[in-house]
């Protein structure tokens, strides 16, 4: 068998780089939208700026709460490392479901792209909605 090593670093760098990217695109793409006057006229025109606005937090607020999710599990995985008699604990195995639910971290990061992507083709719709 390899050494696990060879699979987390891959994993821990691609899992950091998506992440960033999309909290960069959830909140840079809202603030380049306002900055723009014309395309802030036609998302109010359209009537879906508010839609746009939720789809975009949530999206954000999905990746920082899987975030922190996965940084306390981390953080209790390692004390139950310093401290074996941790293991048992309820916060320890919740951490360990937590981090060998793969399928969650999946959700949580095709949730996000969905909203965003949601967002985007309002945003394109609504500029080129016919005046």
């Amino acid at each position: 068998m390899k050494n696990d090593r060879e699979f987390y670093e891959p994993y821990a760098h691609f899992s950091r780089t998506l992440r960033a990217w999309l909290v960069a695109y959830g909140v840079g793409v809202p603030v380049l939208l306002v900055s723009q006057e014309f395309i802030a006229r036609a998302i109010i025109k359209a009537g879906t700026g508010g839609l746009i606005t939720w789809l975009f937090l949530v999206g954000v607020a999905i990746q920082v709460l899987a975030a922190l999710l996965y940084k306390y599990s981390m953080a209790y995985l390692y004390s139950a490392e310093v401290e074996p008699e941790l293991n048992s604990t309820w916060r320890v195995k919740t951490a360990e479901w937590l981090s060998n639910a793969i399928w969650l971290e999946a959700l949580f990061d095709i949730a996000a792209i969905v909203l965003f992507v949601w967002g985007t083709f309002l945003v394109v719709a609504a500029v080129l909605a016919p005046t």
